[in-house]
This record gives structure tokens, C-alpha cells and sequence, in this order.
């Protein structure tokens, strides 16, 4: 059933959402945090609690509306997830046009669009006059991990709740599962399984993601080490096969080359880097870094 209930954490977050659900909720509302993968059901929640017909607590996850929103099938709701796409000034115009047409099972419209960071300039100005004066019915839920990246014009016409950070950094046997198969193909000069391996630590949160960097910096120096034919105990023992192969197959030169590039990346995720870029640099970069 789809609740507040269902959510994990953000207590103060879900009570605060609640009570404008009961009263007069904003009709353009930004919610932030550096997990999209807490943002986007939030977002469904909240979509469900607009259009929810109960006279009680919303949503109450049982009306008609309740269960259309649960199976997607609801007529007034519109999610835009094009993933980190470029959202185009095309899209703001449908939006407009879709907005300019009544509900037709209720007395709202919900569009939701996430990673909103991903409006190009041209498509957020477009939705300027429709986040600021929209129908009396429409209702905007927009979702980012970036929200410096949206024009301030935009920030200021939304209401905005923000997602607890996690609390919870990432452990060391996770770190290793994520990095082992990373520094495996790396050593092996395989870029597809690179590839593959980052793509796996695309869904990991943003701070957790930066503790991973960490890590991969201390098996990083361990691998030269190995190149430079030091004998020392390996801070990462668990790894210890993978930075050894690693020293086999790249310079101390280059591994050092690429332990720095590292802590520009670390410094990127820290200032908001999408997801996509750090799997993109970690693979082709390293890549460059390492065999070119």
C-alpha cells in the first residue's frame, strides 16, 4: 500500500509533508537530497497524497486515486524520468499543454519530474510563468540530488523539502565487493568489465560513494607500493590480490597519476557530481590514465 509509512527515515520530513497535505500544500514543491533512489518513491508518495480522495490522513492508500497511483495508472499523474538525460525544451511545452487540459478524474494534476537538474536552461525558463502562476488544479513535484544546478529562478518558485543525508557510511566489506571486480578488470586492461564494475557503484549514495573513493585510494596506494618493490603490510588486505595484479600491469607513475585523479573526483561527488560522470570517469579515465 502506498504511505509515508512504507518510506524509511526522514521522520521530521514525512511529518512536515503530512501536515501540508492536510492544509494548503504548495502547488510546486522541490525535494532535494543526495539519494535518488529515496527521492523517487518520496516523490510518488507525495504525488498519491495530492491526488488521494480520502477526507483523512493522505495518502491513505486505499481510494480509488490511491491504487491507480500505486499501478501507474493514473490518468492525472505525469512522471518525467528520463535518468540523466538532458530534459529539453520540448518537454516544458507538453507539460504546458498537458496542464492546460482539466483533470479528468478529480480536481488535480500532478506532474513529476525527476532529476530536474537535467532541464536545460531554455526548458526551465519555459517553466517559469507555469511554476509561478500555474491552473488552479496543477500540482508540481520535482526531484534533484543537484539543486544548485537549477536556475535560481526556479528554486525560488518552488517550495522545498530536503531529504535527511544518510547516516550510515559505507563499510569496508562493502567497499571491497564494489572495488574488488573494479580493480580486477583494471589490472586485466578489460574496459567493458571497468565499465560494468562503476555502473555497479552508480546506486551507491553520494557520501557512502565518497568513503568507496576512499578506499579505492588506499588500495591505490598499496598498489604502489607493490610497483615501487616496497615491502609493506597492505593496508587493505582483503584486496590485496587485486593491487598486486594491478602492480604487475601499471607503472607506480601512473598509478600515482591516477590515486590523484581520484581525489579530484572525490572533490567532484562532494560538490554534487552526477552519478553518471563519476562512472564515466572511473572508467574512461582510468583507463587513459593508466594504458594511453
Amino acid at each position: 500500500m502506498i504511505s509515508f509509512d512504507a518510506l524509511p527515515g526522514n521522520a521530521a520530513l514525512k511529518t512536515s509533508l503530512r501536515h501540508a497535505l492536510a492544509d494548503r500544500f504548495p502547488q510546486a514543491v522541490l525535494l532535494t537530497g543526495d539519494d535518488s533512489a529515496g527521492l523517487q518513491p518520496l516523490a510518488l508518495v507525495l504525488a498519491a497524497g495530492i491526488l488521494c480522495e480520502s477526507a483523512g490522513s493522505r495518502p491513505c492508500g486505499s481510494c480509488l486515486s490511491c491504487r491507480k497511483v500505486s499501478e501507474a495508472v493514473h490518468p492525472d499523474l505525469t512522471v518525467v524520468d528520463e535518468g540523466e538525460n538532458e530534459l529539453k525544451v520540448d518537454l516544458a511545452r507538453r507539460i504546458k499543454a498537458e496542464n492546460a487540459i482539466i483533470p479528468n478524474d478529480g480536481a488535480r494534476r500532478v506532474t513529476v519530474i525527476h532529476h530536474a537538474h537535467n532541464l536545460n536552461p531554455m526548458a526551465q525558463n519555459a517553466l517559469l510563468k507555469e511554476l509561478e502562476e500555474p491552473p488552479s488544479y496543477a500540482f508540481f513535484v520535482l526531484t534533484t540530488e543537484q539543486p544548485d544546478a537549477l536556475l535560481q529562478t526556479v528554486r525560488s518558485r518552488c517550495t522545498r523539502f530536503a531529504l535527511e543525508p544518510p547516516q550510515a557510511a559505507v563499510s569496508d566489506e562493502q567497499a571491497v565487493a564494489l572495488l574488488g571486480p573494479f580493480l580486477s578488470a583494471v589490472a586485466e586492461q578489460r574496459e567493458d568489465r571497468m565499465m560494468l564494475a562503476a555502473l555497479a557503484m552508480e546506486k551507491t549514495p553520494r557520501r557512502a560513494l565518497l568513503g568507496v573513493l576512499g578506499v579505492l585510494q588506499t588500495a591505490l596506494r598499496d598498489a604502489i607500493f607493490a610497483a615501487n618493490h616496497l615491502s609493506r603490510p597492505p593496508l587493505l588486505p582483503a584486496l590485496q590480490q587485486q593491487t598486486q595484479a594491478l602492480a604487475r600491469t601499471v607503472s607506480a607513475e601512473r598509478l600515482l597519476a591516477v590515486y590523484d585523479w581520484i581525489g579530484v573526483l572525490s572533490d567532484r561527488v562532494a560538490r554534487n557530481a552526477a552519478s553518471a560522470a563519476v562512472t564515466c570517469s572511473l572508467t574512461s579515465d582510468v583507463y587513459r590514465l593508466c594504458f594511453l
